[in-house]
Order: C-alpha cells, then structure tokens, then sequence
C-alpha cells in the first residue's frame, strides 16, 4: 500500500498537482480521487495556471464517482442506484409481506415512511462496514444487559430487513450506494485502471470500511498513491488503514506546517446572525482567491449576500454550498398550501391558513393580463373583509368566491389608477387561483400523481406570477422541479396514502433530503463554502461564521433504530466519529491558513462552539490573561435606549379644521384623556391597527357577540315590563345560538361549542340572578337598545351609543354593558373630581361614557340628570348578583356632583380644540400605553403589554 503524508498545513491540491507528475498538454491519463468534487475544481484550475495553454486535464472524480465509474464498467446492464423513497417503497413491500416491525402500528405507508427512511440509512450503514446479517441477530446476546428488551425485538427485524432488502434490489437490476462500494471493495484490480499511469487517492480521514477497501487496492495498482494529511486524530486514520506505526512519520495534531506559525485567530461574539455578518465586511477587504467565508450553517447565506456581499460585483466571489430546499420560498409556498387543505373543514377553509396562503409573495404576485397589481390590490381587499369579520375562522369557498362586495370595491379602487377591471373579472382571476391550487391538491390517487400536481403547481407559478423575476426563482424551482420529477419516476410512485396528510408528510421528509447546489465556479475570486465544501483547500484568510454549537459541529444525533451500544458493537460510526470528523478538518482548515475569523452568536439559547472554547482557551494560556474580553472582540450595535418622551404635536390649521368639524364620542373622549396623544393617532390621523385573524376568538369578538346576543334579546320587549317569563334561561338560548353561528360560523365541536355553552350558560345567570330580582312585580322595562343619540353642546357635537335603557321603579337607568370584570377600571370618585385641576381629571373619572351618556339621554328625553342613573354592568364577573353594577352616582345624593362633571367635560373638550395646547403625552405613562396600538409610533413600546 502506497501512502504518503502531507504537513497539515500545506496546500493539499499542490500536493496532489505534484504527484500527478509532469505537467503538459495531455494528462488524461493521471487520475486523482477526493471525499468531494470541490477540490477537483481547484486541481484544475492549478493545472491550468502552470502549463499557461490548452491542455486535456486528468480525470478528477469524488470518490462517489470513482466507485460509479469502476461498478457500471462492470456491469453488463446498467444497474441504477436507487434514491431513498425508493428503498422505502422495497422496504414497505417487505414489512407487509412478514413478521413486520412494530407489529400493526407500520402497516400502512402513511406510518411506515419515516421509519422506512431511518432503516435504509440503518442498512447502507451495515452494509458499507461490512456487518454479516446473521450478526445483527446476534450482537444481542454479547450485549444483552445493555439492550431493552423493545430494541432486542427491533434487532431481531432489523436482521430481517438486512437479509431480505438487497437481495430485492438486485432482483430489480438496482444497486445502493453501499451495494457499489462493496462490489468495487472486493472487485477493484489493476486492470480496471490500466488507462492511468498516476492515480492519487488524497484527502481521506476516516472512511467506511468499504471505502477504506476501495482506496487501498487502488492505492496498490502500479501508480497508486493514498495521499494523507496530518491533522488531529490521523493516528486513528493509521489503524484503520492498517498501517504500521512506524510509517506514520510525523502524523499527530499539529496545526502548523514545516515550522510556519499558526495562524492569528480572531475570535467575535455578536447577538446575532446579522451581526455576524455586518461585522464581517470591513474586514474583508477586496475579494480574492485567498480568503475564503465558511457556513456551518446554511441558512446565514442570505444575511451574508445582502448585508456583507451586496457591494462586490457578482463575479467577485464563488458559493459552493447545499442550500436545503426546506429553506427556499417554494417549499415554503408549499407548506402554506398544505398547512390551508390540512386545515380544511370540508369545503370550509380556515380562515388564517388561507390568508396566510393568499398573501405568499408567490400567490399574491399572480398575474392578472400583463400585471399582478391587480392581485394584490385584490387580495389585500380580501385580507381586509376577512379580518373585518374575524370571528368567523372558518368559511366556505363558494362564500369567498362570491364576496361581490369585495370585488366591486377591489373594482373601484383599481379604476382610479386608470386600470379598471371588472369585479366579474376579479371573482373568476380569485377562482381560478383556488382552482390552480386548492382544487388540485384535495385528493390524490398515488404519490406519482401527487408529485405531478406538485409540478404542475411550480409551472402555474412560474408562467403565471412574477416570481420568476427574482434572481433566484429559477435555481429554486428547477431543484424542485428536479427532485419531485425524481419523487414521480421513483418505486414509490404507484403507491398511496390513506390520506392526504400522509402525502404532505411525504413531501415535508422528502424535501428535507434535498439540497440546491450552489457549484460555485469559476473559481475566481472570494469563495463562499459550506463546512463540507471547505475539506482538503487550503486558503490564506479563513472567516467562520456560526461558529456555535450545533452548527460547528453540525448537531443532529444519531437517528438510527439501532441503540448506540449496537452500533459501537457492530462498527458503525456515531456521533463521535462524525465529532472527529469535524474536528480534524476544522483543524487542518486553520493550519493552512494565516489570519482566522471565528463569528459566533452567543444568548438567545445559542451557545459557542467547543472548538472556538478550545482556540480561547489556548489564547488565555498563551497570554497569561483569562479574561475572555481580551480574547473575544464584540459586535455591537449602535443602539440609543435613553427613557425619551414622545415629542409633543402642534395644532396646526389643518388640525384644527378637523378638531372644528369633529365628532365626539365616549371612545374619543376617553382616548384624550388617556393620551392626548393616542386621541391625535387614532383619531385625527385616523390610524388604526391592522386586524388579524389569529384564528381564536378573542375578547374583543366575545365583547361583540354579547352585546349582539343582549340586543337581540331586548329588542322584543321595549316596551313593556319584563316578567318572570322574560328573564328565564330559555330566552336567551334561543338567540345566543343563531347569533354565535351568524358571528363565528358553526361550532359542532372543539373550543368554538365550548365557548357558545359558556356565554350561553353564562347570560342565563344574568337574567336568572341580576335581572329577575329587577323585574319582579313589573319594576323593570326596557325602553331602547342601542339608542343612537347626536346633540350640539357648548359648540361642539357629541355622539354616543347607550347599549339599554331600562326604567328601574320610576328612574330611568342607562345601562352600558362591559364583559369585564375589574371593577377599579370604571368605578368614579366624583367627590375628588376638580374642574379647574387637570390633575384629578383621569383618577376621578377613569372614563367619559356615563357622563356623555347621561348628557346626552338628559337632552334626548327632557329628564333632568338628577332623575337619571346610569351603571356598567361587568358581565364578566362569575357571579351575576347586584355586585356587577358600577354606577356613576353611587347613591342618589351624588348626582349633586354633576356640575363638576359637567365642567370637567366642557373644560376637556375646550382642552382638546385650543390651538395653544397641543397633543401631549402624560406625565405618566406606565398607565397609559398598555394596550395602546401607537407604541411604536411614540417610542414607548417598553410600557406595552
């Protein structure tokens, strides 16, 4: 066997290049062979720069490919290799077909996919070491005391599935990736490489038993060379490869090369991956070959190309990496899709999936003509009505499709830019949306018409939006159009779920498998590497990004049937073998190199890597300092979190206008005295917070519906005294269930028929224990329900709604109903109400409703305010007695309070119009913001709850 070792930092494609042995213009007859194909760009690249002319180049292949090209030569037919839903598919057949693992519980595909997935990789891991099946079996018994008696049952099996899989593969002229390297292990001779005068194996730390096999009969053919580099844990490398102690040279853990020094390490914590990434750009510099930025973690590509990339031309840098497709737009557009038919009640949609669907960059961006304006302006119309009746969360299709009013409102809007569809136009481009993609993905007839649908989809959104405009659609769908064409074509393609879940399941694991290839060449300039892409280059200014745990090294554990003690007792690799792996190359990464960046995020549950806790440690030992500020720069953001009061608004003429033709309500009047400011945003600005469908039903909802129920109930009976037979349960159930289902849609079940049993059972305490008691012998008459009433007072117009009016004996008695339950948010305290100090204004009358409600009814029935009572009723109180009446007057005497309330009122509303006091927060605004939609705006969300 011949080997040879390389120093750990020297440049291992140079290596290489040199024992290839003359350079020239023909050197098709040298081969060299890596882990990956990465390096066998750079090989090229070097080859070419120092011949300087055309040349044919040697044949570079990845181990994969050397094992592919070695097994189809000796095949007489091709013997393709199967992808793992096709063993899945072989493996479904033989779980049926036997004793099956797990008994009855994997009997269908739906369960039995993830599972069969994690056998196949359980199986190509045994078979590419070479484990006997009868051993499996067996290995038990040698470690009985360490194996529950469930996964001695699972070995038993997993023993069947290895006897009975590849010989099935075989039966259907397929291979594995496993069954090929085996065959190659114990086929590989001199003749199958005759053609090559030069074959060099380089690169290789710790590879499977069938691998190691491959490289060391090819590394004994006339002109083979196994080319090893030093790095942490080659010793292990050694044994492996059976050779001798005494060859090992000097093979240890050094990180430097023929006396080179290490390189000058750099280490960054940042809050988080944007940091990261913003840090990272003053220090790079120009681009060059020289430097490279690796990405444990792919998913910061992006924060890196738009906040540290964005500034190079594109021809600056390279990306070499696996980008999952889990990642990309599409599969999100996708998992949108299935989460709305997963959701689905029927032909009943639920609401916020559906919104959540719609408003996809993807499905809001169809296009309508030459244009997709006339979608989103459609959609966000929709979005709108939708959220405006948001206590429905579930709706029927046909009922969306037929919103007329949406569509001539969508119509009109549109008209006024002068493009002017019809609303006829807009319903059919709305159904034609839901036909291209709820209507096709309802129900499926196997998984290869299910993968055909999908593919049907990525075509309707690349023909018919804009998507395909971003710079990166097209490599995003054609990775996805790739793989579920692969999905399709597979041995699982005949098969079906029992369910549509199971096909999105399908989907969801499938995809998870899947990578979008950045190759990443030419070779010029700046490289952006994944982890893996980075093994056996060499670069002179090396920044890591992510360096945390998890992602350096890649985390994940072992997902395997097989329990650790079975894998350690069979050979198999675990997570400390691929923990090895990492360290070794991340070793030899930064031997190589000069000058080192590490990045890593610390807080947020984010924790560094052991090895950036290594390079600190050996840091604090070299300096003599432990403190970690010395060894760790920070990126920081330039933050100002000085406490700043919102700046007060002037009154300018335009406001003043508005304040001159306003208004006034209870909600008004209160938002002022709240925070003028609060009154200026949603009032005079007429901001308001936008509505979303959460798809639960919230107070606000529960607010309505009571307040809808007690209409619908009074309504009948203004007029007359309520008797006995008016405040019995039944009354109220006959209207609260027509009402909850006007509002919210059915509730045949879940928390939807629990909350309608609540508020029913519920409002039948009122009127049993409030509103009986009141109405016996005749005391008690409604005389209006929500009884809208406008009058001009002191110059200004007021407005207000009074929910019931009752006349209680002889009084009459406004009623406004609160489905809370606090009483210290409404009680008043006239007796230290002062007109003249603004001060004792909001804690002498948390609100303004009673009192504008009592003005106004006062004017609207000629009754004196001293003949009138008014209260708040807490309906949300879980006792309903007299304690659930807050009344403005607690006793008849206060209503000689009434000239202050009336002054303070008057005195407010001057307040609100004088140009000379402008909209000012609070002195105090701990109790003015929660629950304010205008944090934001102000500054203030630190006082939001």
């Amino acid at each position: 066997m011949n080997v040879e070792m390389v120093a750990s930092g020297a440049d291992l494609v140079e290596a290489v290049a040199e024992r290839l042995g003359d350079m020239g213009p023909d050197m098709a007859d040298r081969m060299a062979v890596f882990p990956g194909r990465r390096p066998g760009h750079f090989l090229r690249k070097l080859l070419a720069e120092r011949i300087g002319s055309g040349f044919v180049p040697p044949r570079v292949l990845s181990l994969d490919g050397f094992v592919d090209m070695v097994f189809d030569a000796h095949q007489t037919r091709p013997r393709p290799c199967i992808e793992p839903v096709d063993a899945v598919a072989l493996l479904f057949e033989i779980q049926r077909e036997g004793e099956p693992l797990g008994g009855e519980q994997f009997l269908s595909l739906d369960s039995f996919l993830p599972l069969g997935m994690r056998i196949f990789d359980d199986l190509e891991d045994l078979l590419a070491e070479g484990v006997d099946p009868a051993r499996v079996a067996e290995v038990e018994t040698l470690i009985q005391e360490r194996v529950p008696l469930r996964s001695r049952d699972r070995l038993a099996a997993m023993a069947h599935f290895y006897e009975s899989f590849y010989p099935r593969v075989e039966e259907r002229g397929l291979s594995t990736r496993a069954q090929r390297c085996r065959a190659v292990a114990s086929s590989l001779a001199a003749e199958d490489l005759a053609a090559f005068r030069r074959v060099v194996f380089a690169g290789f730390f710790r590879p499977n038993a069938g691998e190691r096999e491959v490289l060391r009969r090819g590394s004994q053919v006339p002109g083979g060379i196994l080319l090893l580099q030093e790095g942490p844990g080659i010793g292990k490398a050694f044994d492996e490869f059976g050779i001798g102690r005494a060859d090992k040279g000097s093979a240890g853990e050094a990180g430097t090369s023929a006396g080179r020094p290490g390189p000058r390490i750099h280490l960054h914590k940042s809050p988080d991956t944007h940091g990261q990434a913003f840090a990272l750009g003053p220090l790079l510099g120009e681009p060059d070959g020289e430097t490279v930025i690796v990405l444990p973690a792919a998913e910061t590509l992006f924060p890196l190309l738009r906040h540290c990339l964005s500034r190079f031309d594109g021809q600056a840098y390279n990306i070499s990496l696996g980008y999952p497709l889990a990642r990309t737009p599409m599969f999100g557009f996708f998992a949108d899709l299935m989460e709305l038919v997963l959701s689905m009640d029927g032909d009943r949609v639920y609401v916020p999936s559906y919104l959540t669907f719609l408003l996809h960059p993807y499905t809001k961006n169809v296009l309508f003509g030459d244009s997709a304006e006339a979608t989103r302006v459609l959609l966000h119309m929709l979005e709108d009505r939708l959220a405006a009746g948001r206590g429905r969360t579930f709706l029927p299709l046909a009922e969306i499709e037929a919103a007329e009013e949406v569509f001539r409102d969508a119509e009109r809007v549109l008209a006024e830019g002068g493009r002017g569809p019809a609303a006829a136009d807009l319903a059919a481009h709305l159904a034609s949306i839901h036909a291209a993609t709820i209507g096709v993905f309802r129900s499926f007839a196997s998984v290869r018409d299910f993968a055909e649908r999908c593919i049907g989809i990525v075509e309707w959104i690349h023909d018919r939006s804009t998507a395909r405009l971003h710079p990166y659609f097209t490599p995003f769908s054609e990775s996805f159009l790739r793989s579920l064409d692969a999905l399709a074509r597979s041995l699982l393609g005949p098969m079906a779920f029992e369910g549509t879940a199971g096909y999105f399941a399908l989907l969801r694991r499938y995809v998870r498998t899947c990578r979008l290839p950045f190759e990443g060449t030419p070779l010029a300039g700046l490289q952006v590497l994944g982890a893996m892409e980075t093994r056996d280059l060499t670069f002179r200014r090396v920044f890591i990004l992510d360096a945390n745990e998890g992602s350096l090294p890649e985390s994940g554990g072992d997902d395997s049937l097989l329990p650790l003690a079975v894998r350690r007792a069979l050979g198999l690799s675990t997570h400390r073998e691929r923990e090895e792996a990492a360290d070794y190359h991340f070793g030899r990464l930064l031997a190589g190199a000069r000058e080192a960046h590490l990045f890593f995020v610390e807080g947020g549950g984010k924790e560094r890597s052991r090895f950036v806790e290594r390079l600190l440690w050996d840091a604090q030992r070299r300096d003599g300092n432990l403190a970690e500020g010395a060894h760790i720069g920070t990126v920081r953001y330039r933050a100002d979190l000085s406490d700043r009061r919102p700046r007060p608004v002037g009154k300018d003429a335009r406001i003043l206008e508005i304040l001159a033709g306003f208004r006034f309500s209870a909600t008004s009047l209160d938002a002022y005295l709240a925070c003028p400011l609060r009154f200026y945003h949603g009032h005079v600005l007429r901001l308001s917070e936008k509505e979303e469908i959460r798809g639960e039903i919230d107070r606000a909802d529960i607010g309505l519906h009571v307040h809808e129920i007690l209409r619908g109930y009074l309504g009948p009976r203004i007029g007359r005294p309520l008797t006995e037979e008016d405040t019995a349960r039944s009354a109220i159930a006959r209207i609260a269930g027509p009402a909850f289902v006007s509002r919210f849609g059915p509730s045949e079940a879940g928390a939807g028929r629990l909350l309608a049993r609540q508020v029913t059972e519920h409002l039948g305490d009122f009127l049993e224990g409030y509103l009986r008691p009141l109405a016996h012998g005749g005391n008690l008459e409604a005389l209006a329900t929500e009884l809208e009433i406008e009058k001009a007072w002191n110059g200004f117009s007021l407005f207000g709604k009074l929910d019931a009016v009752f006349r209680r004996g002889a009084q009459p008695w406004i009623v406004d109903w609160k489905t809370a339950h606090d009483r210290r948010r409404y009680a008043s305290r006239l007796e230290d109400l002062e007109p003249a100090d603004r001060a004792t204004w909001s804690a002498a009358l948390p609100t303004m409703q009673l009192p504008l409600y009592i003005l106004l009814y006062s004017s609207y029935s000629g009754i004196a305010v001293r003949d009138l009572g008014a209260s708040f009723l807490l309906l949300g109180r879980t006792v309903m007695d007299r304690d659930i009446e807050v009344p403005l007057f607690r006793e008849r005497g206060e209503a000689e309070n009434w000239p202050k309330v009336e002054g303070t009122l008057d005195a407010l509303l001057h307040e609100i119009v004088s140009p000379d006091i402008p909209f000012t927060a609070p002195e105090d605004l701990a109790p003015a913001c929660p629950y304010c939609a205008f944090t934001g705006i102000c500054g203030t969300r630190r006082y939001a709850r």
